[in-house]
């Protein structure tokens, strides 16, 4: 292995020109010797197409999950519907929600009877559609009014995994 060179800067009468032809000379040489390649250059491959030796890996897609597919502002409208129509409604009662600020609509429907839940309060199963601009999805869960009055949606799962 190639060992770089060292130096000395001595003093001569003729100081800074010694010292330039010193400089001069331990470049040359650590430049000759290859003390300014490393051994991973020398071994790398550049790949033409990436410019550089590792190409980079696809980014992997990141699924959403039912509640990241929706505004907030949505669930909240949905949540809202549900709040005034779940009680009320006979089963199979469609009733509209609209989201004037994210420009979403859809329907919500009572598909069962309701239940008590020891834990989540009054609970009542229901369908779901929400037309935004990817599309019409469905989903299932059931809207559930806690002791404290407000209603909540639990267990919502979409239908279908495409777009209607």
């Amino acid at each position: 292995m190639a060992r770089c060179a060292q130096s000395y800067i001595g003093r001569s009468a003729d100081g800074k020109a010694a010292v330039r032809r010193t400089a001069l000379v331990v470049v040359s040489t650590a430049l000759l010797s290859g003390c300014g390649l490393s051994p991973l250059a020398e071994k790398t491959e550049i790949d033409p197409v990436t410019t550089s030796a590792i190409a980079s890996p696809a980014p992997t897609p990141v699924k959403k999950t039912v509640v990241e597919a929706l505004d907030p502002s949505d669930w909240e409208r949905i949540r809202l519907t549900a709040s005034t129509t779940m009680l009320s409604s006979a089963e199979g009662d469609v009733f509209d929600w609209t989201n004037a600020e994210t420009g979403s609509n859809g329907t919500i429907a009572a598909s069962g009877a309701a239940r008590q839940d020891p834990v989540a309060g009054l609970c009542r199963p229901f369908s779901l559609t929400v037309s935004d601009l990817r599309g019409i999805r469905r989903y299932r869960g059931e809207a559930c009014r806690s002791v404290d009055g407000m209603w909540r949606l639990i267990g919502v799962l979409p239908e279908d995994s495409a777009l209607l």
